[in-house]
Protein backbone atom coordinates (compact mmCIF):
# COMPACT_ATOMS: atom_id res chain seq x y z
CA UNK A 1 0.00 0.00 0.00
CA UNK A 2 3.04 2.44 0.83
CA UNK A 3 4.26 1.79 -2.52
CA UNK A 4 1.27 2.09 -4.14
CA UNK A 5 0.68 5.76 -2.61
CA UNK A 6 3.89 6.19 -3.80
CA UNK A 7 3.50 5.94 -7.30
CA UNK A 8 0.16 7.26 -7.12
CA UNK A 9 1.92 10.45 -5.85
CA UNK A 10 4.80 10.46 -8.55
CA UNK A 11 2.05 10.28 -11.20
CA UNK A 12 -0.04 13.18 -9.43
CA UNK A 13 3.38 15.29 -9.61
CA UNK A 14 3.94 14.61 -13.40
CA UNK A 15 0.89 16.15 -14.31
CA UNK A 16 1.75 19.84 -14.10
CA UNK A 17 4.47 19.73 -16.18
CA UNK A 18 2.43 17.22 -19.06
CA UNK A 19 -0.50 20.21 -18.67
CA UNK A 20 1.64 22.83 -19.26
CA UNK A 21 3.28 21.39 -21.72
CA UNK A 22 0.01 20.18 -24.04
CA UNK A 23 -1.68 24.11 -22.76
CA UNK A 24 1.43 25.95 -24.35
CA UNK A 25 1.30 24.36 -27.37
CA UNK A 26 -2.05 24.78 -27.60
CA UNK A 27 -1.89 28.45 -26.71
CA UNK A 28 0.92 28.97 -29.19
CA UNK A 29 -1.36 27.92 -32.07
CA UNK A 30 -3.97 30.38 -30.99
CA UNK A 31 -1.63 32.69 -31.77
CA UNK A 32 -0.29 31.53 -35.05
CA UNK A 33 -3.82 30.72 -36.57
CA UNK A 34 -5.16 33.28 -38.83
CA UNK A 35 -8.56 34.37 -38.18
CA UNK A 36 -8.52 35.13 -34.79
CA UNK A 37 -10.71 37.86 -32.68
CA UNK A 38 -8.85 40.89 -33.46
CA UNK A 39 -9.51 39.89 -37.28
CA UNK A 40 -13.15 39.54 -36.66
CA UNK A 41 -13.66 42.34 -34.80
CA UNK A 42 -11.84 44.65 -37.24
CA UNK A 43 -14.16 42.80 -40.39
CA UNK A 44 -17.43 43.21 -38.11
CA UNK A 45 -16.28 46.93 -37.68
CA UNK A 46 -15.73 47.02 -41.57
CA UNK A 47 -18.77 45.56 -42.57
CA UNK A 48 -20.90 48.02 -40.25
CA UNK A 49 -18.82 51.31 -42.21
CA UNK A 50 -20.02 49.89 -45.31
CA UNK A 51 -23.53 49.27 -44.42
CA UNK A 52 -24.07 52.67 -43.51
CA UNK A 53 -22.32 54.45 -46.21
CA UNK A 54 -23.41 55.14 -48.91
CA UNK A 55 -20.29 54.40 -50.57
CA UNK A 56 -17.64 51.64 -49.97
CA UNK A 57 -15.12 53.05 -48.27
CA UNK A 58 -11.05 51.91 -49.01
CA UNK A 59 -10.02 52.92 -45.13
CA UNK A 60 -9.06 50.28 -42.96
CA UNK A 61 -12.15 48.80 -40.67
CA UNK A 62 -9.91 49.60 -37.37
CA UNK A 63 -8.27 52.79 -36.56
CA UNK A 64 -4.25 52.56 -34.80
CA UNK A 65 -6.25 53.64 -31.17
CA UNK A 66 -9.02 50.96 -31.91
CA UNK A 67 -6.48 48.22 -33.30
CA UNK A 68 -4.08 48.76 -30.02
CA UNK A 69 -7.46 48.72 -27.99
CA UNK A 70 -8.39 44.91 -29.07
CA UNK A 71 -4.59 43.70 -28.91
CA UNK A 72 -4.71 44.56 -25.33
CA UNK A 73 -8.11 43.37 -24.85
CA UNK A 74 -7.30 40.12 -25.71
CA UNK A 75 -3.51 39.64 -24.65
CA UNK A 76 -1.89 40.32 -27.65
CA UNK A 77 0.28 43.68 -26.47
CA UNK A 78 2.61 41.13 -24.45
CA UNK A 79 5.00 38.83 -25.20
CA UNK A 80 4.15 34.76 -25.54
CA UNK A 81 5.41 33.57 -22.65
CA UNK A 82 3.92 36.52 -20.48
CA UNK A 83 0.51 36.35 -22.20
CA UNK A 84 0.64 32.62 -21.45
CA UNK A 85 1.88 32.72 -18.13
CA UNK A 86 -1.26 35.59 -17.41
CA UNK A 87 -3.44 33.34 -18.83
CA UNK A 88 -2.26 30.51 -16.40
CA UNK A 89 -2.45 32.34 -13.49
CA UNK A 90 1.67 32.46 -12.24
CA UNK A 91 2.06 36.09 -13.58
CA UNK A 92 0.42 38.86 -12.64
CA UNK A 93 -1.42 40.36 -15.57
CA UNK A 94 -4.22 43.68 -15.99
CA UNK A 95 -7.21 42.46 -14.65
CA UNK A 96 -8.76 46.07 -15.12
CA UNK A 97 -6.88 48.48 -17.33
CA UNK A 98 -7.88 51.83 -19.72
CA UNK A 99 -5.98 53.96 -21.75
CA UNK A 100 -5.66 57.89 -21.29
CA UNK A 101 -4.31 61.22 -23.04
CA UNK A 102 -2.31 63.14 -20.90
CA UNK A 103 -2.78 67.04 -20.78
CA UNK A 104 0.31 69.31 -20.85
CA UNK A 105 0.95 69.52 -17.05
CA UNK A 106 1.20 65.44 -17.03
CA UNK A 107 -2.35 64.36 -15.31
CA UNK A 108 -5.19 63.49 -16.39
CA UNK A 109 -8.87 62.05 -14.85
CA UNK A 110 -10.00 58.69 -16.42
CA UNK A 111 -12.58 55.93 -15.64
CA UNK A 112 -11.95 52.64 -15.31
CA UNK A 113 -15.25 49.80 -15.61
CA UNK A 114 -15.69 47.00 -14.09
CA UNK A 115 -18.49 44.22 -13.93
CA UNK A 116 -18.84 45.46 -9.91
CA UNK A 117 -18.58 49.47 -10.31
CA UNK A 118 -16.78 52.10 -12.26
CA UNK A 119 -13.85 53.89 -11.03
CA UNK A 120 -12.77 57.30 -11.37
CA UNK A 121 -9.31 57.83 -11.07
CA UNK A 122 -7.23 61.06 -11.36
CA UNK A 123 -3.40 60.82 -12.61
CA UNK A 124 -0.37 63.17 -12.19
CA UNK A 125 2.99 62.71 -12.35
CA UNK A 126 5.31 64.99 -10.41
CA UNK A 127 8.90 66.60 -11.58
CA UNK A 128 10.61 63.53 -10.46
CA UNK A 129 8.91 61.40 -12.98
CA UNK A 130 6.95 59.47 -10.61
CA UNK A 131 3.24 59.01 -10.58
CA UNK A 132 0.31 59.57 -8.18
CA UNK A 133 -2.84 57.67 -8.65
CA UNK A 134 -5.74 58.88 -6.60
CA UNK A 135 -9.46 57.75 -6.38
CA UNK A 136 -12.58 60.44 -6.15
CA UNK A 137 -11.99 60.24 -2.58
CA UNK A 138 -7.98 61.59 -3.44
CA UNK A 139 -7.05 58.41 -1.43
CA UNK A 140 -3.88 57.29 -3.04
CA UNK A 141 -4.02 53.68 -5.02
CA UNK A 142 -0.82 52.73 -4.94
CA UNK A 143 -1.69 48.65 -6.79
CA UNK A 144 -2.28 50.57 -10.06
CA UNK A 145 0.55 50.24 -12.64
CA UNK A 146 1.07 53.09 -15.42
CA UNK A 147 2.90 52.87 -18.45
CA UNK A 148 3.49 54.61 -21.79
CA UNK A 149 1.37 53.29 -24.65
CA UNK A 150 2.96 55.51 -27.93
CA UNK A 151 1.40 54.54 -31.23
CA UNK A 152 2.84 54.09 -34.18
CA UNK A 153 2.76 57.30 -36.94
CA UNK A 154 0.00 58.92 -33.84
CA UNK A 155 -1.63 61.95 -35.32
CA UNK A 156 -2.28 63.05 -31.74
CA UNK A 157 0.89 64.93 -30.16
CA UNK A 158 -0.66 64.15 -26.79
CA UNK A 159 0.90 61.53 -24.54
CA UNK A 160 -0.61 58.47 -24.44
CA UNK A 161 -0.30 55.68 -21.19
CA UNK A 162 -1.94 52.93 -20.06
CA UNK A 163 -3.26 52.24 -16.64
CA UNK A 164 -3.81 48.70 -14.47
CA UNK A 165 -4.07 47.01 -11.54
CA UNK A 166 -2.09 43.99 -11.61
CA UNK A 167 -3.20 40.65 -10.45
CA UNK A 168 -2.96 36.99 -10.82
CA UNK A 169 -6.43 36.08 -12.35
CA UNK A 170 -5.88 33.00 -14.77
CA UNK A 171 -6.72 29.28 -14.88
CA UNK A 172 -5.17 28.39 -11.65
CA UNK A 173 -7.59 30.79 -9.66
CA UNK A 174 -10.41 29.67 -11.54
CA UNK A 175 -10.59 32.25 -14.56
CA UNK A 176 -10.93 31.05 -17.81
CA UNK A 177 -11.78 34.03 -19.22
CA UNK A 178 -14.06 35.55 -21.15
CA UNK A 179 -16.06 34.53 -24.90
CA UNK A 180 -14.74 36.77 -27.85
CA UNK A 181 -18.21 36.04 -29.06
CA UNK A 182 -20.73 36.16 -26.23
CA UNK A 183 -18.69 37.87 -23.07
CA UNK A 184 -19.68 35.35 -21.07
CA UNK A 185 -17.33 33.68 -18.68
CA UNK A 186 -15.74 30.97 -20.38
CA UNK A 187 -16.67 28.40 -16.65
CA UNK A 188 -20.46 29.50 -17.13
CA UNK A 189 -20.51 28.28 -20.59
CA UNK A 190 -18.74 25.03 -19.87
CA UNK A 191 -21.05 24.76 -16.88
CA UNK A 192 -23.84 25.23 -19.15
CA UNK A 193 -23.06 21.94 -20.87
CA UNK A 194 -21.31 19.89 -18.54
CA UNK A 195 -24.68 18.13 -17.11
CA UNK A 196 -25.48 17.27 -20.30
CA UNK A 197 -22.52 15.73 -21.61
CA UNK A 198 -21.82 14.13 -17.93
CA UNK A 199 -25.03 12.09 -18.27
CA UNK A 200 -24.54 10.78 -21.87
CA UNK A 201 -20.63 9.67 -20.63
CA UNK A 202 -21.90 7.88 -17.31
CA UNK A 203 -24.60 5.70 -19.08
CA UNK A 204 -22.07 5.54 -22.16
CA UNK A 205 -19.26 3.91 -20.16
CA UNK A 206 -21.34 2.06 -17.61
CA UNK A 207 -23.66 0.33 -20.47
CA UNK A 208 -20.70 -0.46 -22.61
CA UNK A 209 -18.45 -2.41 -19.65
CA UNK A 210 -21.66 -3.72 -18.89
CA UNK A 211 -22.81 -5.00 -21.90
CA UNK A 212 -19.22 -5.69 -23.59
CA UNK A 213 -17.88 -7.89 -21.25
CA UNK A 214 -20.30 -10.12 -20.52
CA UNK A 215 -21.22 -10.65 -24.47
CA UNK A 216 -16.87 -11.01 -25.13
CA UNK A 217 -17.31 -13.80 -22.89
CA UNK A 218 -20.06 -15.20 -24.21
CA UNK A 219 -18.47 -14.85 -27.74
CA UNK A 220 -15.44 -16.24 -26.81
CA UNK A 221 -16.99 -19.66 -25.16
CA UNK A 222 -19.19 -20.39 -27.96
CA UNK A 223 -16.40 -18.97 -30.40
CA UNK A 224 -17.04 -20.28 -34.17
CA UNK A 225 -20.66 -21.02 -33.27
CA UNK A 226 -23.64 -19.23 -34.93
CA UNK A 227 -24.00 -16.77 -32.30
CA UNK A 228 -20.78 -15.74 -32.29
CA UNK A 229 -20.85 -15.37 -36.34
CA UNK A 230 -24.13 -13.27 -36.17
CA UNK A 231 -23.28 -11.31 -33.56
CA UNK A 232 -19.24 -10.59 -34.40
CA UNK A 233 -21.23 -9.78 -38.14
CA UNK A 234 -23.38 -7.14 -35.88
CA UNK A 235 -20.04 -5.39 -34.51
CA UNK A 236 -18.14 -5.33 -37.44
CA UNK A 237 -21.11 -3.78 -39.04
CA UNK A 238 -21.30 -0.91 -36.16
CA UNK A 239 -17.32 -0.59 -36.36
CA UNK A 240 -17.32 0.21 -39.53
CA UNK A 241 -20.37 2.44 -40.26
CA UNK A 242 -19.97 6.26 -39.26
CA UNK A 243 -21.71 7.01 -36.08
CA UNK A 244 -23.11 10.16 -38.12
CA UNK A 245 -24.48 8.32 -41.20
CA UNK A 246 -26.27 5.19 -38.38
CA UNK A 247 -27.66 8.64 -36.86
CA UNK A 248 -29.79 9.82 -39.61
CA UNK A 249 -30.67 6.35 -40.64
CA UNK A 250 -32.11 5.87 -37.44
CA UNK A 251 -33.72 9.04 -37.20
CA UNK A 252 -35.78 8.71 -40.58
CA UNK A 253 -36.66 5.43 -39.19
CA UNK A 254 -37.57 5.73 -35.76
CA UNK A 255 -37.82 9.44 -35.45
CA UNK A 256 -40.03 10.75 -38.89
CA UNK A 257 -41.56 7.16 -40.32
CA UNK A 258 -42.09 5.15 -37.03
CA UNK A 259 -42.24 8.49 -34.38
CA UNK A 260 -40.85 6.39 -31.53
CA UNK A 261 -38.26 9.05 -30.79
CA UNK A 262 -37.71 12.63 -30.60
CA UNK A 263 -35.78 13.90 -33.94
CA UNK A 264 -33.85 16.42 -32.20
CA UNK A 265 -32.83 18.46 -28.64
CA UNK A 266 -32.70 17.04 -25.27
CA UNK A 267 -35.99 16.79 -22.65
CA UNK A 268 -35.42 16.41 -19.29
CA UNK A 269 -38.76 15.74 -18.14
CA UNK A 270 -37.95 12.56 -20.65
CA UNK A 271 -34.75 11.46 -20.57
CA UNK A 272 -34.47 7.68 -21.71
CA UNK A 273 -36.56 8.65 -24.70
CA UNK A 274 -34.23 11.59 -26.17
CA UNK A 275 -31.28 9.40 -24.73
CA UNK A 276 -31.89 6.20 -26.49
CA UNK A 277 -30.60 7.08 -30.22
CA UNK A 278 -27.89 9.81 -29.56
CA UNK A 279 -26.66 7.58 -27.04
CA UNK A 280 -26.45 4.38 -29.09
CA UNK A 281 -25.12 5.68 -32.10
CA UNK A 282 -22.00 7.48 -30.23
CA UNK A 283 -20.90 4.17 -28.32
CA UNK A 284 -21.73 1.60 -31.13
CA UNK A 285 -17.83 2.21 -32.27
CA UNK A 286 -16.58 1.94 -28.62
CA UNK A 287 -18.67 -0.72 -28.08
CA UNK A 288 -17.87 -2.95 -30.89
CA UNK A 289 -14.12 -2.52 -30.36
CA UNK A 290 -14.23 -2.92 -26.81
CA UNK A 291 -16.41 -6.33 -27.35
CA UNK A 292 -14.06 -7.77 -29.87
CA UNK A 293 -11.19 -6.72 -27.24
CA UNK A 294 -12.52 -8.79 -24.53
CA UNK A 295 -13.20 -11.87 -26.79
CA UNK A 296 -9.58 -11.90 -28.28
CA UNK A 297 -8.28 -11.50 -24.96
CA UNK A 298 -10.09 -14.43 -23.23
CA UNK A 299 -9.63 -16.51 -26.05
CA UNK A 300 -5.83 -16.27 -26.01
CA UNK A 301 -5.72 -16.67 -22.10
CA UNK A 302 -8.05 -19.75 -22.98
CA UNK A 303 -5.53 -20.75 -25.22
CA UNK A 304 -2.41 -20.73 -22.95
CA UNK A 305 -0.52 -23.67 -21.04
CA UNK A 306 -1.77 -22.74 -17.71
CA UNK A 307 -5.35 -23.15 -18.97
CA UNK A 308 -4.56 -26.49 -20.27
CA UNK A 309 -2.69 -27.29 -17.05
CA UNK A 310 -6.03 -26.45 -14.97
CA UNK A 311 -8.05 -28.55 -17.26
CA UNK A 312 -6.25 -31.56 -16.81
CA UNK A 313 -6.42 -31.43 -13.46
CA UNK A 314 -9.81 -31.36 -13.30
CA UNK A 315 -11.20 -27.79 -12.80
CA UNK A 316 -14.29 -27.00 -13.84
CA UNK A 317 -15.28 -24.68 -17.18
CA UNK A 318 -17.00 -22.08 -15.10
CA UNK A 319 -14.01 -22.01 -12.16
CA UNK A 320 -11.45 -21.56 -14.79
CA UNK A 321 -12.87 -18.98 -17.21
CA UNK A 322 -14.37 -16.89 -14.37
CA UNK A 323 -11.63 -17.17 -11.56
CA UNK A 324 -8.10 -17.93 -13.71
CA UNK A 325 -8.74 -16.47 -16.92
CA UNK A 326 -11.23 -13.82 -17.02
CA UNK A 327 -8.88 -11.28 -14.64
CA UNK A 328 -6.02 -11.06 -17.04
CA UNK A 329 -8.88 -10.97 -20.04
CA UNK A 330 -9.71 -7.53 -18.30
CA UNK A 331 -6.21 -6.08 -18.48
CA UNK A 332 -6.55 -4.29 -22.32
CA UNK A 333 -10.11 -2.75 -21.23
CA UNK A 334 -9.30 -1.37 -17.67
CA UNK A 335 -5.83 -0.47 -19.58
CA UNK A 336 -7.95 1.81 -21.45
CA UNK A 337 -10.21 2.73 -19.31
CA UNK A 338 -9.18 6.39 -18.58
CA UNK A 339 -9.10 7.18 -22.29
CA UNK A 340 -12.70 5.63 -22.58
CA UNK A 341 -13.41 8.14 -19.69
CA UNK A 342 -12.33 11.18 -22.00
CA UNK A 343 -13.79 10.06 -24.93
CA UNK A 344 -17.54 9.58 -23.85
CA UNK A 345 -16.98 12.84 -21.35
CA UNK A 346 -16.53 15.02 -24.62
CA UNK A 347 -18.90 13.97 -26.64
CA UNK A 348 -19.15 13.33 -30.74
CA UNK A 349 -20.19 17.01 -31.73
CA UNK A 350 -21.54 15.41 -34.95
CA UNK A 351 -23.94 12.91 -32.79
CA UNK A 352 -24.57 16.49 -31.21
CA UNK A 353 -25.01 18.53 -34.05
CA UNK A 354 -27.35 15.78 -36.09
CA UNK A 355 -29.67 15.39 -32.79
CA UNK A 356 -29.22 18.96 -32.03
CA UNK A 357 -27.68 18.27 -28.38
CA UNK A 358 -25.98 21.31 -26.69
CA UNK A 359 -23.21 19.31 -25.26
CA UNK A 360 -19.44 19.61 -24.80
CA UNK A 361 -18.66 18.20 -28.19
CA UNK A 362 -20.78 20.81 -30.37
CA UNK A 363 -19.21 23.86 -27.46
CA UNK A 364 -15.71 22.51 -28.85
CA UNK A 365 -16.54 22.61 -32.56
CA UNK A 366 -18.20 25.97 -32.50
CA UNK A 367 -15.38 27.38 -30.73
CA UNK A 368 -12.66 26.15 -33.10
CA UNK A 369 -14.43 27.00 -36.13
CA UNK A 370 -15.95 30.56 -35.04
CA UNK A 371 -12.06 30.89 -33.44
CA UNK A 372 -13.55 31.38 -29.80
CA UNK A 373 -10.42 30.74 -28.21
CA UNK A 374 -10.63 31.37 -24.78
CA UNK A 375 -13.63 28.79 -25.13
CA UNK A 376 -11.60 26.77 -26.62
CA UNK A 377 -8.36 26.51 -24.31
CA UNK A 378 -10.81 26.04 -20.97
CA UNK A 379 -12.82 23.13 -22.87
CA UNK A 380 -8.68 21.88 -23.71
CA UNK A 381 -8.06 22.68 -20.16
CA UNK A 382 -10.88 20.36 -18.96
CA UNK A 383 -10.16 17.28 -21.15
CA UNK A 384 -6.24 17.47 -20.53
CA UNK A 385 -7.08 17.01 -16.73
CA UNK A 386 -10.04 14.35 -17.07
CA UNK A 387 -7.40 12.67 -19.60
CA UNK A 388 -4.11 12.52 -17.32
CA UNK A 389 -6.21 12.05 -14.13
CA UNK A 390 -7.82 8.82 -16.37
CA UNK A 391 -4.31 7.74 -17.08
CA UNK A 392 -3.70 7.16 -13.33
CA UNK A 393 -7.06 5.56 -13.25
CA UNK A 394 -5.91 3.08 -15.97
CA UNK A 395 -3.02 1.96 -14.47
CA UNK A 396 -4.72 1.71 -11.16
CA UNK A 397 -7.39 -0.53 -13.13
CA UNK A 398 -4.61 -2.91 -14.68
CA UNK A 399 -2.82 -2.54 -11.03
CA UNK A 400 -5.96 -4.15 -9.81
CA UNK A 401 -6.75 -6.84 -12.14
CA UNK A 402 -3.18 -8.20 -12.72
CA UNK A 403 -1.45 -8.93 -9.74
CA UNK A 404 1.85 -9.43 -11.07
CA UNK A 405 1.77 -5.12 -11.14
CA UNK A 406 3.84 -4.08 -9.22
CA UNK A 407 4.69 -0.42 -7.92
CA UNK A 408 8.30 -0.52 -6.46
CA UNK A 409 9.67 -0.33 -10.17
Amino acid sequence: MFSMREYILRRILLIPLTFVGITFVAFLMTRLVPGGPIERAMAEKLQAKQKFSLQPTSSGPASPEELDALKRQYGFDRPLWQAYAIWLGVYRGPSLWAIARLTENQSTSIEVKSNQQNLLLSLQQDAEGKWQVRDAKKQTLDDWVIEEAPLVHDPNPARRVVIYRPQFNGILQGNFGTSTLSDKSVFSIIAEKIPLSAWFGFWGITLAYLIAVPLGIHKARHHGQWSDTFSSSLLFFGFAIPGFVLALGSMYLLCFKFPLFPHSGFNWNEPIRSTILPLACQTIGAFAAMTLFMKNSLLDQLQSDYMRTAKAKGVSENRRIYIHALRNSLIPLAANFGQNIGFFLTGSFLIEYTFDIDGIGLLSYDALVQRDFPVFLGLLTLSSLVLLIGNILSDLCVAAVDPRIRFEK
